[in-house]
């Protein structure tokens, strides 16, 4: 199969979201043939999705499903997959080898939960097969494993046995026709080679190698970007002679490339993208900040001290309605764009949530109902205010990051988007099959779509060299 230039990929989607069906319906009808999913995506909620509009896209015969490149992975316990796996435990029949991480998250490559898996992701997907399985991030036994001071030489040997049984497993599941090839997603296949982490996909080819001449190890998955250019620059295989990709291009690997437009970097993750700002004025923010307040006390003094006089119930207001003064003392101190979005996300949407939960259970006056509405409303137009404040100077950011670019880059190339580029410039590396980007909205698809066929950029290498180069001894 022709795979795409560039995939869909499915982290942070869900069948519940309408945005969403609608980005992948559109990429899947204007040249994306590829599709990259997870177990622990959405909590299975991401393969749902996949399923259910491959099965509306069959139906209306817009596609062939011989035509889509669907992979999935699974290795990650969380969500359901942590409290079936915890019960399990419980009842003293554990999924052999997990990797016990952290509260809520485990991790596992055996062949029993592999089983369970595959069986729970073809039924979400509605699939009778995938065409890629991808064991997803096993280094965490290793990450596991240095915490715990295991000796390096001792734990890589117990990692690449676990692998070993694995592939053996999965090659079982080639043969049923379940899944047509298998392969291994990990961030450590970049790194150098002392790292305690690091994957060697030579010795992982080697163990596919030893199962069999004829084996159906046939695709790797790993990070490579603008920052983090490991891909290209660790020369980690072959007694440190080649790179992943070199070596990868040596044996006929399939390479999928994720997080080109996310870079984690040492000051966290930084978005490789354009932003869009409306003009931000601190002192328009102050404003917002001492009306979201000021709404705040008229309704605990006035409106909602009318309705209710349980005094459990009223503290548990006041400890809600405090919004203002949350952004007044955190809006700083986010730092970037990145981790405002984050805070957004698990901070501020969940504060909302808790405050109209509140006033639907105990608030039962119109007027009171009305006014708590227009505070709502008034909350989301401060956090607004700081999105704008960070957009700002993410914008700049990318500014910075355009000009190095554009400093190597043929000019028939500077009129794309930052993420345009990016891609392009991925794509254009040797040995690269195809570029996974996060493209949720429609508008994210529309951006990828316009640059499916466009030309190589003969000097790529070069240009993600300079800037990582740039970047690493930058502010950036």
């Amino acid at each position: 199969m022709q795979l795409s230039k560039s995939g869909f990929g499915t982290y942070r989607t869900d069948i519940s979201i309408k945005d969403h069906y609608n980005a992948l319906y559109k990429a899947l009808t204007n040249g994306i043939n590829v599709i990259d999913t997870s177990s622990n995506y959405a909590n299975g909620r991401s393969e749902e999705l996949v399923g259910k509009i491959i099965s509306d896209l069959i139906t209306e015969n817009k596609i062939k499903r011989e035509n889509i490149f669907l992979i999935t992975k699974g290795g990650y316990i969380q969500g359901q997959n942590y409290k079936f796996a915890s019960n399990l435990k419980k009842e003293g029949k554990p999924f052999n080898e997990v990797v016990e991480l952290s509260e809520n998250l485990w991790h596992c490559i055996s062949p029993d939960f592999l089983e369970d898996q595959i069986n729970r992701q073809l039924h979400r997907l509605n699939q009778s097969y995938v065409d890629v399985y991808l064991l997803h991030n096993p280094e965490y036994y290793l990450n596991r494993a240095k915490d715990q001071n295991i000796d390096l030489t001792v734990a890589r040997n117990i990692y690449y046995s676990r692998i070993k049984k694995a592939f053996e497993f999965l090659e079982t599941k080639v043969s049923e026709g379940k899944i047509l090839s298998y392969g291994v997603s990990s961030n450590t296949f970049i790194s150098h080679s002392n790292e305690y982490d690091f994957t060697s996909l030579e010795k992982v080819f080697e163990i596919a190698n030893s199962i069999s001449e004829k084996h159906n190890f046939k695709v790797v998955q790993f990070p490579f970007n603008l920052f983090e250019a490991g891909a290209i620059t660790n020369k980690n295989q072959s007694e440190n002679t080649k790179t992943v990709l070199e070596f990868s291009s040596d044996n006929n690997l399939t390479v999928l490339i994720n997080r080109p437009l996310n870079a984690i970097t040492s000051k966290g993750l930084v978005r490789i993208a354009d932003f869009k700002w409306d003009v931000f004025l601190e002192k328009d923010f102050i404003k917002q900040i001492k009306l979201v307040s000021l709404m705040e006390e008229d309704l605990l003094t006035e409106k909602i001290a009318g309705e209710i006089s349980d005094e459990k119930d009223l503290n548990d207001f006041k400890k809600l309605l405090n919004f203002g003064k949350l952004v007044e003392e955190n809006w700083k101190f986010f730092g970037s764009i990145e981790h405002y979005n984050d805070m957004f996300t698990q901070l501020f949407v969940p504060k909302i949530s808790d405050i109209m939960l509140k006033i639907e259970d105990k608030i039962t006056g119109e007027d009171t109902i009305d006014f708590s509405g227009r505070y709502l409303k008034e909350c989301y137009k401060l956090l607004n205010f700081v999105g704008n404040y960070y957009k700002m100077r993410a914008d700049k950011r990318s500014k910075i990051i355009h000009s190095l670019i554009n400093k190597n880059l043929d000019e028939m190339f500077h009129k794309y988007t930052l993420s345009q580029k990016s891609v392009m410039l991925l794509n254009s590396i040797d040995g690269v099959d195809c570029v996974l980007t996060g493209i949720r909205k429609e508008s994210y698809v529309d951006d990828i779509c316009e640059i499916l066929n466009s030309e190589k950029i003969l000097n790529a290498k070069e240009i993600i060299q300079f800037v990582s180069k740039e970047i690493e001894y930058s502010d950036t």
